[in-house]
Formats: C-alpha cells, sequence, structure tokens
C-alpha cells in the first residue's frame, strides 16, 4: 500500500505554551489533503512581476500568538517572508543570520533570499504570492504562498521556479512547507526560520547560504518537506501517538487491526515505547517496541499493534489508544500521548465498486500515459470499479468534450489546476501515472454498507435511468447525494494533439445536474429506487475547442463548448453507460457506486449477453478482428466507414473467426448487423 503521510496540523493546534521564550523545530515529508500547492481559489497578495515587494497588511482569519503575542495581521514579501509588524515599508532581499535586529522583525523566513515574482512569457503559469484558508473552527488553518518564484538575476522560465508556503494553525504553531523546484535551479542562499519583534530571539533552521530544500520537480503532497515549529520547550522525550488507522465500521465478528503512526518531538532518539489500548473501557492490551531508532525532533515510526480486536456485538465500539514510556522514562508532555475513535460495529457489509473520476483532455501530453496507466492496473480488477471521465479545457484550447458540468465537478473538489488528476471515492488525489494495484487496492477493500444497482434504457436521443440503492446496516445522518452521469463507452471525435486515438467514458451529461439530489437513506435492508429521465436536446456538435480565453471563470466566461440545453456530444447513444454513486458532501467520501457497463476489460473483448448480440475484439485493432456470434445464421454483416460507407460486407465477414482488416486505414468504422429486422451497430477503431 502506498504510505499515507502524516499531517501535522491537528497536532500542532494543540501544542502551545506561555512560559517558554522560543520556538524549535520538527523536520519531516509529506503533507496531506486538504492542503494542496495547486489550491483554487485563493487571494493574490503580491502580483506577478514583483521585486522587492511588500504587500498591504492582511488579516488573520483566526485569533493567532507568536513568540507569546497576539498578532492579528502580517504583510508578505516577494522575498519569502512574512512580518507581523505592518508598519515597515520596505521589503528587504539580502538575508543574514538569525538572530539579528537588522534582519525583518517580528517575521518568519519560510525561504528568505532576493527573490521576484517574474512573469513567464506564454506559459500561461501565475507568479505570484497569494493565502487561502481552509478547515473549519477551532481547526482552520492559514496559508501563505509563494507560487512560482524565481532567484533574482536568473532568466524567467520554469527551469527556475520554486514554490513553498507558510501554514499558520489555529491555536498554535506554524510550518514552513517546501512543495517544489526545478530540479536545475542554482544560486539559492535563503534563511529559514523565525524571530521575534526586536531581533533578539530566534529560530534558525538553516541560512544563509541553505540550498532550496526540495528539488524534486513535483507537486506531488508526498513529496513536500516540512518544518514544523512550536512554542515552548523541546522535552527530551516526547512520543507522540500522531494517527490510527481504523475502519469507521467493521463487520460482526471479523478481525480489527490496529495501526498508526507515533512521531517523535523529543530532542533525543527515541529507542524503546509501549503501544496500548483498550476497547470499552475494556482490559488493555499492549505492545512493547524496542530496538528501534527513531530520529529526534520529527522521525515517525509506523505501527501495526500485534493484539487484534474481534467486536461480537453489533453496535458503537469506543477505542482508546495511548503511547508510553517513551525510552523507558517519563513522557514531557502527555497531552499528546492519546487518540480516541469511535468504531460502528454492523452486522454484514458489501464489497465496494471504487469509483475513479478523473480529469483529463485530449491536449494534454501527460494524460495519454496517465489513462494507459489507469487502464492497466482497471483491466486487472475487473467487476470491482466504474469510471467518469471528465475532459478539461486545458492545456492549449482543451478537449472538445468539455462541458461547464466538468468544470463545476472540478469546482466542487476545490479547483482543478493540473491534468490529468484523479480522484479514487473522493479521497485519493492525484495524478495517474502513479496510480498502480497497491492504490487500487486501499480503497476498493475498504467495505461498503450500501448495495447498489443501475438500469439505463435509451430510445433515440431519451436516456431512462433507475438507481436502486439498499443500506445493509441503519446509516448515520449526513449530507448525502446520489449522483448519476451518462458517459459514453467509447468516443473518437474528440482527438486533438495529445497522440490518443480514443477515450473512454467520457461523461457526457450528469442527472439532473453535477450537483446532483439530495438522498435520504431507508431503512435497513430496505431498496430504494430512484427514477431518472433525460433527453439529449439537438443534434451532434463538435466544439472547434473548449475555451476561448485562457481560464474560464466558475460563472462560464471563457467557455466555447457546446450549450448543454440546446445540443449535445454524443457520438452514439447506443453507447451510453450509467454510472451512479452515493457522496457525503460534507467529506466528499464516496460511500457506493454502480454502473451499467459490462464487466470487461478497457478495449477488450466484451461479454456477450445474449443471443440478440455479438462482440467484437480487440478494440482497437491492428490487423485483424474477430466478431462474436451465435445467433440466426441468416443475419447479415458490415462494417462502415464515419460517412456510412459500406467498406467491407457480409461476404467478407467470417463469423467467429479472424478477419483480416489490413486493408482499412486507420481511423473509426461501425460494425452493423441486422437480424429480423432489427440492426445492432457496434464501434471499432483500427489503429496503425
Amino acid at each position: 500500500m502506498k504510505k499515507t503521510l502524516l499531517s501535522l496540523m491537528a497536532l500542532l493546534a494543540g501544542v502551545g505554551c506561555t512560559f517558554a521564550q522560543g520556538y524549535y523545530h520538527l523536520k519531516q515529508t509529506g503533507t496531506s489533503a486538504p492542503y494542496s500547492s495547486l489550491t483554487t481559489p485563493n487571494t493574490v497578495v503580491v502580483a506577478q512581476g514583483s521585486n522587492n515587494v511588500l504587500s498591504t497588511a492582511q488579516n488573520l482569519p483566526f485569533a493567532w500568538n507568536f513568540y507569546g503575542k497576539a498578532v492579528t495581521a502580517y504583510k508578505v514579501s516577494d522575498n519569502g517572508y512574512i512580518t507581523f509588524n505592518t508598519t515597515t515599508q520596505n521589503s528587504v532581499g539580502a538575508n543574514v543570520s538569525i538572530p539579528d535586529a537588522a534582519a525583518p522583525l517580528n517575521a518568519i523566513y519560510a525561504f528568505w533570499d532576493e527573490l521576484e515574482l517574474k512573469a513567464i512569457s506564454g506559459s500561461g503559469v501565475r507568479t505570484e504570492a497569494r493565502t487561502f484558508t481552509y478547515g473549519t473552527a477551532p481547526s482552520r488553518v492559514h496559508v501563505i504562498q509563494w507560487f512560482t518564484a524565481s532567484k533574482t538575476g536568473t532568466a524567467a522560465g520554469t527551469a527556475n521556479y520554486i514554490y513553498f508556503a507558510i501554514r499558520l494553525y489555529e491555536g498554535a504553531g506554524f510550518d514552513i512547507v517546501y512543495n517544489d523546484a526545478a530540479p536545475s535551479i542554482t544560486g539559492l542562499s535563503g534563511t529559514i526560520g523565525c524571530q521575534n519583534e526586536d531581533g533578539s530571539v530566534a529560530t534558525m533552521v538553516a541560512g544563509p547560504s541553505a540550498d532550496f530544500p526540495n528539488k524534486l520537480g513535483g507537486q506531488e503532497n508526498a513529496t513536500d518537506k516540512v518544518y514544523s515549529f512550536m512554542y515552548g520547550t523541546q522535552s527530551p522525550n516526547d512520543a507522540v501517538l500522531a494517527t490510527v488507522e481504523l475502519p469507521k465500521f467493521a463487520a460482526k465478528n471479523s478481525s480489527v487491526v490496529l495501526k498508526g503512526t507515533i512521531m517523535n518531538y523529543g530532542a533525543q532518539e527515541l529507542t524503546s515505547f509501549k503501544i496500548n489500548y483498550s476497547v470499552n473501557n475494556g482490559a488493555t492490551k499492549t505492545m512493547t517496541i524496542s530496538g528501534v531508532g527513531v530520529a529526534a525532533s520529527g522521525g515517525t515510526f509506523d505501527y501495526t499493534h500485534n493484539a487484534t480486536y474481534t467486536p461480537t456485538v453489533s453496535g458503537s465500539d469506543a477505542i482508546r489508544i495511548w503511547v508510553s514510556e517513551p525510552n523507558a522514562g517519563v513522557d514531557g508532555n502527555e497531552a499528546n500521548n492519546e487518540l480516541n475513535k469511535t468504531l460502528l460495529v454492523v452486522d454484514k457489509t458489501m464489497p465496494r465498486r471504487a469509483l475513479h473520476e478523473v480529469f483529463t483532455s485530449s491536449t494534454c501530453p501527460p494524460c495519454k500515459p496517465g489513462n494507459e496507466q489507469l487502464t492497466a492496473v482497471l483491466n486487472e480488477k475487473v467487476g470491482k470499479w466504474a469510471v467518469i471521465k471528465y475532459q478539461y479545457y486545458f492545456p492549449g484550447t482543451g478537449d472538445p468534450y468539455f462541458t461547464q458540468e466538468a468544470l463545476n465537478r472540478g469546482t466542487y473538489y476545490g479547483g482543478v489546476s493540473a491534468v490529468p488528476n484523479m480522484y479514487i471515492d473522493g479521497g485519493w488525489n492525484d495524478n495517474p501515472n502513479g496510480f498502480d494495484e497497491e492504490i487500487f487496492d486501499q480503497f476498493q477493500t475498504i467495505p461498503s454498507l450500501l448495495e447498489m444497482s443501475s438500469s439505463l434504457t435509451v430510445t433515440g436521443n431519451k436516456a431512462d435511468v433507475a438507481v436502486t440503492v439498499t443500506p445493509v446496516a441503519d446509516m448515520p445522518a449526513g449530507n448525502y447525494k446520489l449522483r448519476v452521469a451518462l458517459v459514453e463507452r467509447e468516443t473518437a471525435q474528440n482527438i486533438k494533439s495529445n497522440g490518443e486515438s480514443v477515450f473512454h467514458f467520457v461523461m457526457k451529461k450528469m442527472l439532473p445536474t453535477e450537483a446532483g439530489q439530495a438522498f435520504t437513506f431507508p431503512a435497513k435492508d430496505a431498496p430504494k429506487t430512484v427514477n431518472l429521465t433525460y433527453n439529449f436536446p439537438g443534434s451532434f456538435k463538435l466544439a472547434p475547442s473548449a475555451r476561448t480565453t485562457s481560464t474560464i471563470s466558475p460563472t462560464g466566461a471563457g467557455y466555447a463548448g457546446i450549450n448543454i440545453a440546446t445540443e449535445n456530444s454524443v457520438e452514439e447513444f447506443y453507447d451510453l453507460a450509467v454510472v451512479a454513486f452515493i457522496q457525503n458532501d460534507d467529506t466528499k467520501e464516496i460511500l457506493q457506486s454502480s454502473w451499467t457497463v459490462q464487466d470487461w476489460a478497457i478495449g477488450m473483448k466484451e461479454n456477450v449477453k445474449n443471443a440478440n448480440d455479438f462482440s467484437v475484439y480487440p478494440n482497437p485493432a491492428n490487423t485483424a478482428i474477430t466478431i462474436e456470434w451465435n445467433g440466426n445464421k441468416n443475419a447479415s454483416f458490415r462494417i462502415l466507414d464515419l460517412n456510412g460507407k459500406e467498406v467491407m460486407s457480409n461476404n467478407e465477414l467470417s463469423i467467429n473467426a479472424q478477419i483480416n482488416v489490413e486493408g482499412l486505414n486507420s481511423g473509426l468504422y461501425f460494425i452493423e448487423m441486422v437480424d429480423a429486422g432489427k440492426t445492432i451497430t457496434k464501434k471499432i477503431n483500427i489503429i496503425r
């Protein structure tokens, strides 16, 4: 399983003391959602083109203390620091070691250096300092981010960019996050740390000749480098129970394993400790860990408790977990040693069909290998997944099948700033180029409390959908939505510049819209069916591009795709399928999904449903295909090109045998069967 890296948001909020005079820091790798270096929307506070500029005063969204004193506002320098001294007017570029009364006072130095926010001509990439806030009170996080800053004196371009940020945690504490830097960048000499209001007390992690600490050339949260700052005196021994991995629910009489992460906040290496838990205030189960070397000031240890727990009665079990006896001694801060969890125990669970929502585009070069990697993984997991592809409006002119509903779906997840980008069950959010079977299993193996099924009937341009949801347990109250997507299993007319010649499961319409509809669960084991009907309006239209401007606003300004109220982009209505899913709008978690696609590998042989159907494989094809047909021998078959011209007739097509198609040019064709007055058409793509 791909390791889930630790976020200190919750931990920092609970740390703070008034008797100490300075900060100490912890070093770690990795951040987690909802933080992202690509977050939108945000507020620009220092604009593109700025050099040696200090922003206007920015108000903090919550009460916060710095060096034990309340601060309410700050200014941002393009040179990589903020100051709570809002009367100062000058931005200082030449960095020094701290403490130093001549340096910016009452300041946090994220990466203090002679930087500027240069425009990168023709790239469409913004260069700016901006802010945003995420989370809910009393655990909000305010972010100040330097987005594509450059070293002064270097050429403006992607070879010299750096991304970094400061996060202020409601309650106490802050950290500095290094997101990304061009691997080839040189000449940086930043100071990292913080300093009080008169320059007498400071904490310097590195400087004034520190190189930028992350040159990985990627925007993934897992590669972020983080320095976390605590106000107070660091204890020699301070073991923190950072995380507990526990399912939200478990079936009665199943085996539950407790996992998680221990973090060392102490000033010395952690070599031994105990992990303990009890259920419903029952007997304590203890596991002793020894002979390890967890680094001081931020080292982590992933544990799996050796005593499993088997719930025997349905209901809610209260589980208390705590770490004790670091280095066989007393913990210097017992307030961060314990976590409490609740496990819902149910009579039974259902297998999950994991939903993969992919934001992609036919103008995006990395989207081709991303879709290929996704296909390779899913083809090994047939019958366990569903897919929706949201064709997007960038890069370049974007995908012709982009719609406002796709944009709104991206906005729902906080905005999509780069493609390809994939969400799994509303959780995992990353580039599908890094997707693998371990990540798939991480989500699909989580059981569901819902059984779902979907059906679709297409008559002309009309789609009739039925979705049935049956909870197998009493569902907790929540802000649940039923969302339904009509997808086209295969398209080819949106081919653009990225080398893809066929596209799978492209979203054409969401019912009634991408917002979905409120869903209230029926009683346990009681099915509930929702019926939806949609008439695709007008006729097919292939939009020339997705946009007319560099960006598309949430209100639709700059949009150039089809008007879904008067026209459609469905290539073949018989090729439509339904994806339905239940989602919690408060957490974005998808509880279960269903779809009407047969469980077959993408682009490979499709199982024949009945005697009145036929299949064609492989698809795409190169030199030969097979038409599998077990029905009436008097049925007629022919192959047509996109203009409806017959290119192969029944005389040339040997059913249930290989058919040589080397004489056909690369492209999309239709295979038509006529039997007893009934016509069935399949699509085949020839690629060479």
